[in-house]
């Protein structure tokens, strides 16, 4: 039966000369009689006495013969069913005297005595706290709180002695909660009630005001990294979702709402993508609060450009030499070169593999080496071109050349700590030598031309340097007959080198295996490391930089898992010195396999049942799906399920044939593993 509430036409305390319209209101649309009664205060007990008898009317007159504190009660029958349900409140009739109003003494009825509220202006999702405050004479009253709805009062929490309450606010406009309150012995369904008002407000316009790509660059195969900016206060929960338009216009989403404001995904293919962003506060009504695009474009490699093209030996040369031309390209995936001569004997390699190219001069005259490049993939002409002009003179003596140059040291190299070079040469009358040092670019030192081969040199500060050795023949009038760099990183520390990063050799990761990584690395005392692990590539751990060169991890969740290594000395002021990177898989659990099929019975007889049992190794909670082949119509008979048997009633004889794929429940596949079987079912009857 429905709830059943009592008003009064007149508010309580009323006066003993009033007539008091007493009104039953019932939710339901049962078909009720209602009958009522008054509670006076006896000697012990309430005396109870009938008001009106029940009858269809839900309204009672009701006048007080003497002033007191009455228990008005409401009983009402459902004409069907004849169940009874009743309602009790309490009502003070005051007396009158000559002089005025006699109040009837009734210290007990006020309960509460306020209520302390943090705020009374919301915003949508903000949480209103109310602490209900008793007369201090009461020790222990139960308290209930509703919130105004559309259908009217909804229940939040039922009497209980908390008189505290959170509540998170879930749409706009004026709110209002009722505190309801009576002691433990009362026999009313309220004692004491209050009312608070308090307005709640629509959050700030949410809108999106960055959406940019975080990779330096687009590329076939890299990880592209997307992030959306809002303004929002950090008060607000803000979700986002991503969705990605692929190159014949398929929508898929790569992220549903959630508070990460980043993605990353990887193309495989080259061309032109989109990323749409939904945006929305998480209190949010509406489907999304605000939307952007972003319209990028992957391309299949770096941009091929050409850093250098020179030759070994200067120009004019003698006719009869061989001169090597040697270049530095930076871009693409598998770049092509072509070298052609122009002059007076031409000469075209067509596009190859090799990036240097000798060049036997065979006539006197002014020549000029173009290089063009391209990557394989490339469909046109070439994407980027230099080219030299060259003189041949006529053939004379054997031209001088720089065959190697020897360092003490080429990595490592610490300020304060010398340098050795040794130039080995040929060709000429007599050779020369001369050593030019650049820090940074710029001219440190050189040494005059001499006939010393080797040079010592000290950096004295850390830096980038580079040391140019000339070579030229006592005789000759150019500035240089051949050259060659050398080039130096010299740091204040030695730099950390990660030698090996030793792995437990385990073929097969589960979930649950502990695995131990080692770093192996020189000048360990003054070697710091960082350890990032990502799962999927999602980070998931940074140590920071540590002196530890032992990690275990124990994996709680399948997936690949990559370790990204840091080193570097603890004098180092860069981000590293060296990194080093590891991924393997981690599984849930073995692969099924061995899935075998037996039946309970040696022989299968139509009208007679026959149980197949299915039983496999490996796997993880492995599900088993169920096809039989009947008159060559494969019908699935029991979809997946962690039940492993099927029972199989024939109704007709024949050659049948029973499928059963089985996989591990987490796996996104159809199956991991199957087998099936053949049988006859014989007629239940032999006719002879």
């Amino acid at each position: 039966m429905s709830e059943l509430i009592i008003t009064f036409d007149k508010e309580s305390p009323a006066s003993i000369d009033e007539t008091i319209n007493i009104k039953a209101i019932s939710e339901g649309n049962e078909e009720l009689e209602y009958k009522f009664l008054e509670g006076v205060p006896g000697e012990r007990n309430l005396v109870w006495k009938q008001i009106e008898d029940f009858s269809d009317n839900s309204v009672c007159k009701w006048n007080p013969k003497n002033p007191g504190e009455y228990m008005i009660m409401v009983q009402a029958r459902d004409k069907s069913s004849g169940f009874t349900n009743s309602r009790r409140m309490k009502y003070i009739i005051n007396g009158i005297e000559e002089n005025g109003i006699i109040e009837v003494n009734n210290k007990n009825s006020k309960l509460i005595r306020d209520v302390a509220i943090d705020k009374t202006n919301l915003t949508l999702g903000e949480k209103i706290n109310l602490d209900v405050l008793s007369e201090e004479s009461e020790e222990l009253l139960l308290y209930r709180f509703w919130i105004r709805g559309i259908q009217g009062w909804e229940l939040l929490k039922d009497y209980s002695t908390e008189n505290k309450l959170t509540y998170t606010t879930t749409k706009v406009g004026d709110e209002e909660i009722l505190i309801e309150c009576k002691r433990p012995s009362s026999v009313n369904n309220i004692d004491d009630f209050i009312t608070i008002k308090f307005k709640v407000n629509e959050q700030p316009v949410l809108e999106i005001n960055s959406f940019s790509c975080l990779s330096e660059s687009l590329l076939v195969g890299e990880e592209l990294i997307f992030k959306v900016g809002v303004n929002y206060e950090k008060t607000r929960t803000i979700l986002y979702k991503f969705l990605r338009v692929d190159l014949n216009g398929r929508i898929s989403c790569i992220q549903d709402y959630s508070t990460k404001n980043t993605v990353s995904i990887c193309e495989r293919e080259k061309g032109k993508y989109k990323i749409l962003c939904y945006v929305r506060d998480i209190f949010s009504n509406k489907a999304y609060d605000d939307r952007a695009a972003i319209i990028y474009l992957v391309k299949p490699y770096e941009e091929i450009k050409i850093r250098s093209f020179s030759s070994e030996l200067s120009s004019p040369q003698l006719a009869g030499n061989t001169v090597n031309f040697k270049s530095s390209v930076i871009g693409g995936n598998e770049v092509l070169y072509r070298y052609i001569v122009e002059g007076p004997v031409a000469e075209d390699t067509g596009y190859i593999r090799a990036r240097n190219f000798s060049w036997d001069t065979k006539a006197e005259g002014e020549y000029k080496i173009i290089l063009k490049v391209k990557d394989i993939s490339f469909n046109e002409g070439y994407e980027d071109s230099k080219e030299l002009n060259f003189k041949i003179d006529k053939k004379g003596e054997k031209p001088v050349n720089i065959l190697e140059i020897n360092s003490s040291k080429t990595r490592g190299c610490i300020k304060g700590e010398p340098i050795n070079l040794k130039v080995k040469a040929e060709g000429g009358t007599q050779l020369l030598y001369s050593f030019i040092v650049y820090k940074d670019g710029v001219e440190k030192e050189r040494s005059n031309y001499g006939t010393m081969n080797w040079v010592n040199f000290t950096p004295e500060d850390s830096g980038e340097y580079e040391v140019e050795v000339r070579v030229i023949d006592k005789y000759s009038s150019r500035e240089y007959d051949a050259h060659e760099y050398i080039f130096f990183k010299v740091k204040d520390y030695q730099e950390a080198e990660i030698d090996y990063l030793l792995l437990s050799e385990k073929e097969f990761y589960l979930v649950g295996d502990i695995i131990e990584t080692e770093l192996i690395t020189q000048n360990t005392k003054n070697v710091l490391l960082r350890y990032v692990t990502k799962i999927n590539g999602h980070e998931v751990e940074d140590t920071g930089f540590i002196n530890s060169k032992h990690v275990k991890i124990k994996p709680k969740c399948p997936g690949k898992y990559t370790f990204e290594i840091y080193a570097k000395n603890i004098l180092c002021k860069d981000e590293y010195d060296a990194k080093k990177e590891v991924s393997f898989y981690v599984n849930e659990a073995t692969p099924v396999t061995n899935t075998k099929i037996k039946s309970d019975v040696l022989e299968v007889v139509a009208g007679k049942e026959v149980t197949f049992e299915v039983n496999s190794e490996g796997g993880k909670e492995v599900c088993y799906e169920f096809y039989m082949m009947e008159k060559g119509n494969w019908t699935r008979v029991q979809p997946y399920g962690r039940k492993n048997y099927y029972t199989f009633l024939p109704y007709r004889s024949g050659d049948y044939r029973m499928l059963v794929l089985s996989k591990s429940y987490y796996k996104k596949v159809n199956y991991e593993d199957y087998t099936d079987i053949e049988f006859t079912v014989k007629p239940q009857f032999n006719v002879e």
